[in-house]
This record gives structure tokens, C-alpha cells and sequence, in this order.
């Protein structure tokens, strides 16, 4: 194999986390029993982005016992604080006979993208099990006549079920059908994401089923030898339950945890074989300032946007059409929800924000990995002030949202009360320390609006669904601003996957089955002009989307007759 496919991206510099081993096993082919191939093209994290993501990026050196790292990864492990070992993520490309991907492909947690005999010729190799191997998984006599005699019924069986497929692709079958009388033993194509815990739960599980000697174990047994070469202390604690073992540490106040900025990477600098993107990496580690205390960097992140039309090709394999460049094709995907391949690339990142945004809004996105402080949320002493523009009377229509100015003798009533609540919180939360409280019961005495600090990780196609709820005019101004951090950097890490999201998901448009009914009679009466009056209840008869006022025989649009209302003004720019 030539240096070029050894090295696609060249070697640069980035700041993220690297493991060095990981660097020696990126893009380096195993073979499997002499047949299938097994070969790390992505990696992010190791042992020192799990000690980061644990201490809220503090380190163990917030701790005043100093643990070294392998022990303190040890301790997380024998506590039961698995959420930063999914900081560590690994992405392969498998060439492996079917039988083995229905092991692999079908994994819970795992991100997937494989070649389709749907819309691809399938793969022309597969394999079967040497000779040696089924006579020593027979029992009885005539073990070498038995054995022999499996062999060939195997491979002739092989044989005619792939001319039987070729025949059919001759005479244009749809590849859908034609591939059903291939085998198992038929050889596929995946690329396969996947985070450290997921990985270890999954390696564990399988040891406990297949024997040594099974071929899909030696996929297994490939894939965890890569895990431990990327993050050997974190790899260890979670696939050994002998090596976990509790240390004693002192917990930090929350204060001393939330209170100060961001914390900058312990590591220097250096070189790696991976993808890496200019654009995010002068991003990374910058601390961006938000919401008074608030702040948001990111720290991480695996592949960029010529991941998810690779993935997509795996698929195509040799297609039944001629495939556009990239950016078409990314467009294309999300535009069509494809979903699988956009989740090929990851975005981490670091804030600290009120706990009223992040976890109590953000956390409700479940498809994002997060975590605060040990396991637990840790709340500092500084508080969300609300702007005195942000002092808005409650919306009587949009129940969830901020209605029209206050007026100013109300607006300083607001100021003062919040503030009064707030400083008592602090006030109260001191004194409590000061009694000798411990620090969860001090945590008691704050609201929702004091800041805290979270680590988060999700891949494009999940955070992309996240903006698309939090970036919504209905969403709360708070998170909005959250949001929009996130969305920037997205932006600059797989930006032709961001603008499509923005396009198709964000600001497209959805029309239910009465919309597109109400639509269409509009249009076929005429009604739809730049000058019609959308205010006009005889617009939307026929649907149901009209209803008596409450406490009135008046009528009115119902809340979904409004919703078509404002999309029917925003297709006419009204």
C-alpha cells in the first residue's frame, strides 16, 4: 500500500487531544483470518479528554490528594461515572462477511453506514470456514470424511448462489430482489462510529458469546486492540472489573468548580494523521462570552464534511447512478433524510451557562452526550441577571414565550425582586458552608439561575436537530443564544453539512396532510395571490381549522390554522 493511502490527510497540527499509539494504528488495515480487513480511519479523545471531561476540564489537580490519572480513571469506572468515557470515539471501516455484520451493524449506540445491495452490484468475494476449522467443531466419527464433505457442500453452494445472482443482475432484476438467494457468507462493507463505553459494553457482551475460534470474534478482538492503543488506562478500567478500584478524594466546593473560566488544554499542540479543519481549529479552546458569566468553547471534534459523502459511497458501492461531487451529494443526503451518513462526524464542546439552559433545556436532548462535574451537576456562586430589555410580560398567545415591554414601574419591580431572590441564594448558600454544610446541601439554597458547567458531544445530524428545536423563534431568547454558538461552530467544522441543514431542516418547511389539502384547494380556486387576505377566515374552511372562540359563538383560527396561517405568510413575505 502506497504512503498517499496510508496518509490520506498529510500530517498538521491541531490542538485537540491526540494519542500517540492512535496515530500508529490510524489508517493501518488488519487482516482477519486472511480475509477480511479491519482499519481505524477516525479517532477522537483518549485518556486525558476522560480525565478533562470528568473535572469539568479542571484536571485532577483540582482534587488536593492529586490522583495520578490511571487510578483516577480506575475510580470512575468502580463508581459508576461512565458518561466521560464516551468523550473517547473511534470510527472504523470493516470489510467482513454478512454473518459478521449482523453481529456489528445492528449494534444499539452505534453510528452505521453500509454498502447496499439495494442500490450496488454486491460485493463478488465471501468466505467460508477453513477445513481444519469444521473438523474441529464436529463430535463423532469419520470427523476428516464429515468435514470434507461440509466444506465442498458449502463452497458448491457458494458457487451457484452467486451465478444465480449474476444471471439475475443480467436481466436487470431490481438489485432489492436479486440479492436475496446471496448468503451470509457474502461479504459487505461498513463504516462503523462508536464511543469507548459503547465499545467496551459491546466487546464484553460479545466475549461472553462467541467461542475464540469464532471469525467474528477476531473482528472483535481487532477492533478492542485498537481501543486500547488510543486510551489503554480508560480501555482497561472498563472492559476489567478486577482493575477498578475507589480512591479517596476530597470533593471541591461547587464554587471553585463553576466560578472561574473555562479551562485551556493541558496539552501542547502537535502533529496528527487525522482530518483536521482550519476553520474549527482556530476555534478551539477560544472562549466565547455569553449571558453575563456565561461562556462556550470548543474542545474536540472527529472528521469534516468529505466524511459523510464517503460513508454515503459505501453505500452506493458500484450504483445504479452516477454520484455528483460532494457537496451535492451531501445536500442530497440531508435534504432526503438520510440520516446514517451525517452521523460520521462528531462536534465537542464546553460551557458554562445557568443550569435553567444547560442541562435543564439542553439536557432534554438526549441524543447528546453530557456531563457536568463526577457525576453530579455542580452549581458556583455567580448568577443570570436578567436585562432590563428581556423584561417582558408573559405572551397570552405564544404560552411559552415573552409578550409585549413592561412597563417601567414594572420592569424595576422585576429588578429588584430577582436580584433580592438571587443574592439571598447566595447569602443563604454561604452561611450553609460556613455551618459546616455539606456541599449537596448547599447546592439546596441556589436556583436554576446560578451557572454551572457542562461538557457535550453529539454528531452533526443530532446536534443539526437540536438547533432546529433551540434556534426556533418559539425557543426560549437564553437558549437561542446558546444555540447560536453551537450553530457557529458547526458552521465552521462541516460547513456544505451545516448550510444544508440550515436550508432543509432549520428554516424548510413541513406540511401535514391538511395543509397540503387546504393548499391545494387554494391554489385550484385561486386564492393563493400576493395581495390575498390571509386574515380572512373563509381562506381555511374545509379542514377543520377553524373554532369558536372560548366563551364566545365569534370564530377563530384554531392553533394549527394559525401555524399554516404564518407559513402561508412567510411563502408570501407578508
Amino acid at each position: 500500500m502506497s504512503e498517499e493511502s496510508n496518509n490520506p490527510f498529510g500530517v498538521n497540527l491541531t490542538k485537540r487531544y491526540v494519542s500517540a499509539e492512535g496515530e500508529r494504528e490510524i489508517y493501518k488495515p488488519y487482516s482477519i483470518d486472511n480475509h477480511g480487513t479491519v482499519e481505524l480511519v477516525d479517532y477522537m479523545g483518549g485518556d486525558g479528554t476522560v480525565e478533562r471531561v470528568a473535572t469539568a476540564g479542571h484536571g485532577t489537580a483540582i482534587f488536593p490528594e492529586r490522583p495520578d490519572q490511571e487510578s483516577f480513571i480506575e475510580h470512575l469506572a468502580a463508581k459508576g461515572i461512565y458518561e466521560p468515557f464516551k468523550s473517547v470515539q473511534l470510527k472504523f471501516s470493516v470489510q467482513a462477511p454478512i454473518e459478521t455484520a449482523l453481529t456489528f451493524v445492528y449494534e444499539p449506540g452505534i453510528s452505521v453506514n453500509e454498502y447496499s445491495g439495494r442500490y450496488s452490484v454486491m460485493i463478488d468475494s465471501s468466505r467460508s470456514p477453513p477445513l481444519e476449522n469444521i473438523r474441529q467443531s464436529l463430535t463423532g466419527g469419520k470427523l476428516e470424511e464429515r468435514a470434507e464433505q461440509i466444506y465442498n457442500l458449502l463452497r458448491e453452494n457458494r458457487k451457484e448462489a452467486s451465478t444465480k445472482y449474476q444471471e439475475l443482475i443480467q436481466v436487470d432484476l431490481a438489485r432489492e430482489l436479486a440479492r436475496i438467494g446471496l448468503g451470509i457468507d457474502n461479504d459487505t462493507k461498513f463504516f462503523w462510529k462508536i464511543d469507548l463505553l459503547t465499545l467496551a459494553n459491546f466487546v464484553n457482551k460479545q466475549r461472553a458469546l462467541l467461542d475464540t475460534k469464532n471469525h467474528t470474534r477476531e473482528y472483535v478482538e481487532s477492533i478492542a486492540k485498537t481501543a486500547l492503543s488510543i486510551a489503554p488506562a480508560s480501555w482497561l478500567a472498563l472492559t476489567h472489573p478486577e482493575l477498578r478500584r475507589e480512591i479517596k478524594l476530597s470533593t471541591p466546593a461547587d464554587d471553585i468548580i463553576v466560578d472561574g473560566p473555562l479551562c485551556i488544554y493541558p496539552w501542547n499542540p502537535t502533529i496528527t494523521k487525522r482530518v483536521t479543519v482550519r476553520e474549527l481549529e482556530s476555534l478551539l479552546f477560544e472562549r466565547e462570552h455569553f449571558l453575563n458569566h456565561g461562556e462556550f468553547q470548543v474542545v474536540d471534534y472527529l472528521g469534516d464534511d468529505s466524511a459523510f459523502a464517503q460513508a454515503a459511497r459505501t453505500s452506493y458501492g458500484t450504483g445504479t447512478k452516477t454520484l455528483g461531487d460532494d457537496k451535492n451529494l451531501i445536500r442530497s443526503l440531508i435534504r432526503d433524510l438520510h440520516t446514517s451518513p451525517i452521523e460520521m462526524c462528531e462536534l465537542a464542546f464546553e460551557s458554562k451557562a445557568p443550569v435553567f439552559i444547560d442541562p435543564r433545556q439542553a439536557g432534554r436532548h438526549r441524543t447528546l452526550d453530557n456531563h457536568g462535574f463526577m457525576g453530579y451537576t455542580p452549581i458556583g456562586s455567580q448568577f443570570y441577571e436578567i436585562p432590563e430589555s428581556e423584561m417582558k410580560y408573559q405572551d397570552r398567545k405564544n404560552k411559552q414565550g415573552r409578550g409585549k415591554e413592561m412597563d417601567p414601574e414594572d420592569r424595576e419591580l422585576v429588578k429588584g425582586l430577582a436580584l433580592s431572590t438571587l443574592n439571598a441564594e447566595k447569602t443563604n448558600a454561604a452561611q450553609l458552608r460556613e455551618l459546616g454544610a455539606p456541599e449537596e446541601t448547599v447546592r439546596l439554597a441556589k436556583g436554576v439561575g446560578f451557572y454551572t458547567k457542562r461538557w457535550r458531544t453529539g454528531d452533526t445530524h443530532n446536534t443539526g436537530h437540536f438547533l432546529r428545536l433551540r434556534l426556533d423563534a418559539h425557543a426560549q431568547k437564553e437558549i437561542r443564544d446558546y444555540a447560536q454558538l453551537i450553530a457557529n461552530a458547526q458552521a465552521a467544522h462541516t460547513p456544505i453539512a451545516h448550510q444544508a441543514i440550515q436550508d432543509y431542516v432549520i428554516n424548510g418547511m413541513r406540511l401535514s396532510v391538511k395543509e397540503i389539502e387546504l393548499l391545494r384547494n387554494m391554489i385550484q380556486e385561486g386564492k393563493i395571490t400576493k395581495d390575498a387576505d390571509l386574515s380572512n377566515l373563509d381562506m381555511y374552511k374545509g379542514v377543520g381549522f377553524i373554532v369558536k372562540k372560548k366563551d364566545s359563538e365569534e370564530k377563530e383560527l384554531s392553533r394549527e390554522g394559525q401555524g399554516f396561517k404564518a407559513k402561508l405568510e412567510r411563502i408570501l413575505r407578508k
